[in-house]
């Protein structure tokens, strides 16, 4: 036997103590672990996460093993957590415990190892959002006050929709740079016009981010293909792509520095550098941190809001009655002299349950960003282990049958009661997540897709190019869901 051995193919037994191991590892599964499927050797489960249409997989998969469930992907142990109660309870009242970011390469590259807001964790995490989001509100973050920049970008986005005359056209990055520049103005204190090519280039390499990072999470849970030649797994693209949002930041940073003035402090990067200065430099107020923090508002102040501008057109387009309905309400309260306000969107109720009907079947990040777990901790009566990675499976609760009758049907009045106020179903449109890890642009995304949907219905008539063949609903799906590109007119209402 030892002579068969010693002749057979090194890569035979190679591949042959790999399966013996994972097999070893599968007959092991920790006692009280969650259930999942079994999974083929080395690989697990890979073929069932890597799909395109992750969301059907996990939603049959939920079906057959409950709320709570296992993948073995890899190197990776992965729980999937599912429905709105285990949410909350995984993510509020174990928010202790189940709030930390796995220690995978991907966070680490993108983060220059755990910096910024998104990928830090623990006190540094904690001290670095606080800063932020005291700096942020300082300059109108959330506040009634930046109301007057956003209808300011809205009135170019929507000069610009006008100068199409009608014509179908493609809105590739318009709604994009219009987003951008609001967060722009409170991080750098500045816009930048529309035919900035410049602008156009760093925004280009802020969505190529998650383009390749979608495709470098393979290294993730295979690490040894980082190694192999031709870079397989993008991860020396998402690098280098990285490095050149780095450097165009530090350049504004560098910038800001040589013209600070401590009684004037215009925006973001001056609130910053001020406590820097007043407080000396440390691992928090570094210009490492502020970069990795200037990325995470970029598009956590962009993506999503522009995205939802995206699918509101696209939606509007296939539901030409809630168009309408909308329309109708926003003549009745605002009228068409001008622009309507945050201080309409009480009596505005339809236009409410729009966006909030928007913002579930939009599923912008159907599986937010993955978590780690600090310490061994009883969920569902599982045990969920130290060192496993979580995924927030918010899909899971914006396309739940028990919660919303006909999901996959855009149904503004399932927000509606018979009293034609909303009815407490929208707190399960959890688009932003939830608890501490809740995305921290939630509170200026929220004004700007009431304020943009609600000046462009009001201003235009949506329509698709053709008719009788309307554009796709099918998403393209990277770390997010976005529409395909799309023609569409916008006629201008007299």
């Amino acid at each position: 036997m030892l002579d068969a051995l010693l002749t057979m193919d090194p890569l035979t037994i190679g591949l042959g103590v790999f399966g013996l191991l994972f097999l070893l590892k599968q007959i092991c599964t920790p006692r009280n672990s969650p259930p999942g499927p079994l999974g083929y050797p080395v690989v697990g489960n890979f073929g069932q996460f890597a799909i395109a249409n992750r969301t059907a997989t996990f939603r049959k998969l939920r079906r057959t093993y409950g709320d709570v469930f296992r993948l073995r992907i890899g190197s990776c142990n992965m729980v999937v957590i599912n429905g709105y109660d285990t949410l909350r309870e995984a993510f509020i009242k174990h928010g202790d415990t189940l709030s930390d970011r796995p220690n995978d390469i991907i966070f680490k590259l993108l983060s220059s190892n755990g910096k910024g807001i998104v990928a830090s964790t623990g006190e540094f995490w904690k001290s670095t959002r606080t800063f932020s989001l005291g700096a942020l509100r300082e300059f109108g973050f959330g506040k009634r006050s930046l109301e007057t920049k956003i209808q300011q970008e809205i009135a170019i986005f929507l000069n610009i929709l006008a100068d199409k005359n009608g014509e179908a056209f493609y809105l590739g990055a318009i709604a994009q740079i219009s987003v951008a520049n609001i967060i722009c103005s409170i991080v750098f204190g500045q816009r930048h016009d529309h035919d900035d090519e410049e602008f156009k280039r760093l925004l280009h390499m802020l969505e190529q981010e998650l383009v390749l990072s979608t495709k470098a999470s393979i290294a993730i849970f295979f690490p040894f293909l980082r190694y192999l030649p031709g870079d397989v797994t993008q991860l020396d693209a998402t690098v280098e792509n990285s490095g050149k949002i780095q450097s165009h930041l530090q350049d504004q940073i560098d910038q800001h520095r040589a013209t600070f003035d401590e009684e004037n402090t215009k925006d973001f990067i001056d609130a910053f550098l001020k406590e820097q200065i007043a407080q000396g430099e440390s691992d928090v107020l570094c210009d490492e941190n502020l970069r990795i923090t200037l990325t995470n508002l970029y598009v956590a102040g962009t993506e999503t809001t522009a995205t939802t501008i995206k699918w509101a057109i696209l939606f509007l387009i296939h539901y030409p009655h809630v168009q309408t309905k909308l329309r109708k309400e926003i003549g009745d309260v605002v009228g068409f002299g001008r622009f309507p306000s945050m201080n309409d969107k009480p009596e505005m109720v339809y236009t409410e349950a729009c966006i909030h009907e928007l913002l579930r079947m939009g599923n912008i990040a159907p599986f937010s960003l993955l978590h780690g777990v600090k310490e061994n901790t009883k969920l569902n009566g599982y045990t969920l282990r130290k060192g496993d990675t979580l995924i927030p499976n918010l899909d899971s609760v914006m396309f739940d049958e028990s919660l919303f009758e006909d999901p996959k049907t855009f149904n503004p009045e399932r927000f509606i009661g018979d009293d034609g106020k909303l009815n407490g179903k929208e707190r399960y449109v959890i688009a932003f997540g939830l608890g501490r890890r809740i995305c921290v642009g939630e509170s200026l995304s929220r004004m700007e897709i009431f304020l943009f949907l609600t000046s462009l219905v009001q201003r235009f008539k949506l329509l698709p190019e053709d008719e009788d063949n309307l554009p796709t609903l099918e998403p393209v799906v990277t770390l997010t869901n976005s529409p395909q590109e799309f023609k569409f007119k916008a006629i201008k209402l007299k």
